[in-house]
């Protein structure tokens, strides 16, 4: 990952949209499945037992819209981040330190792009929070680990 530019952050940029896109259709395709379950679901003469697994049905169904919500949220905010150059740490910054390349903007962890693998953060996870501001060539000490900026796009 040698080319540290626009063109490598909008690559960056839309794997994540993609992953956001591909666990909302999970989530989808999840809740669809609960609901048909329920609506094809007659009473039964097990009775206590048949009520319990509608309870746990509407349980799950309730978790997936939570996620779901996150999940659009998470969504809307990659569709507000502009694809310029910063030169300074911001949301939305890829940048390189000697450690790892990251991207903040919303919370997926560690992807991988090409083989290279690439953390994903959000603006008030506590390492963001200590990087937003930094330039090229600042270090910070997190966790026992220093990182030394090397490239910010």
């Amino acid at each position: 990952m040698t080319d540290f530019n626009l063109k490598l952050k909008t690559r960056v940029h839309e794997l994540c949209i993609q992953l956001v896109k591909d666990k909302i259709k999970l989530i989808d395709d999840l809740y669809l499945s609960n609901q048909n379950a329920l609506n094809s679901s007659t009473k039964s003469s097990a009775g206590d037992k048949h009520e319990t697994s509608r309870a746990i049905i509407h349980l799950n169904q309730e978790k997936l819209s939570s996620q779901l919500l996150e999940l659009n949220k998470s969504l809307r905010i990659l569709f507000q981040i502009d694809i310029v150059e910063h030169s300074s740490v911001n949301m939305g910054s890829l940048f390189k330190t000697d450690h790892s390349t990251f991207y903040i903007s919303i919370g997926l962890g560690k992807v991988s792009l090409n083989g290279a693998d690439i953390i994903i953060m959000s603006p008030v996870s506590p390492l963001s929070q200590r990087l937003i501001g930094l330039n090229k060539h600042d270090s910070i000490e997190f966790n026992g680990i220093t990182h030394n900026i090397l490239s910010i796009c």
